[in-house]
């Protein structure tokens, strides 16, 4: 719970320092990056205009994409991304926060409305259009 109260908290604040997605929709479009959290896992994630979609390069299926999903985009005035999707079907909620800058990414999710995932990884590759 209190991983939960921190990820609302966290969420919340960059919201009210953001502008809406609508101000800048292709600044994530047709962008792919890679990244390991520190706990291990790499995952790839690609951004189209419909869509987000993700690999779990670590898991059972590491080629199979995973999506496309409906995200939500912030900017933060620090000029990071914020993003979030909802997974029908599975329940995961997974927000991201990711410097460019400093190919840091910070993940959180809720899985299957159970699980919280909280953590820092590193980005190692950027593709751009």
């Amino acid at each position: 719970m209190k991983n939960l109260i921190i990820v609302i908290s966290v969420a919340l604040g960059l919201m009210s320092c953001s502008e809406k997605t609508e101000n800048f929709p292709d600044k994530l479009t047709d962008m792919e990056i890679l990244y390991t959290y520190t706990g291990g896992n790499t995952y790839a994630v690609k951004f189209e205009s419909d869509g987000l979609s993700y690999q779990f390069r670590s898991g059972k299926n590491p080629d199979k994409w995973w999506g496309k999903f409906e995200y939500n985009h912030l900017l933060t005035r620090k000029n990071e991304h914020f993003v979030s999707w909802f997974e029908p079907g599975y329940g995961d909620y997974v927000t991201l926060l990711i410097n460019f800058e400093n190919k840091i990414i910070y993940g959180s999710a809720i899985i299957k409305g159970k699980i919280v995932h909280f953590q820092q990884g590193n980005i190692q590759e950027i593709k751009r259009p």
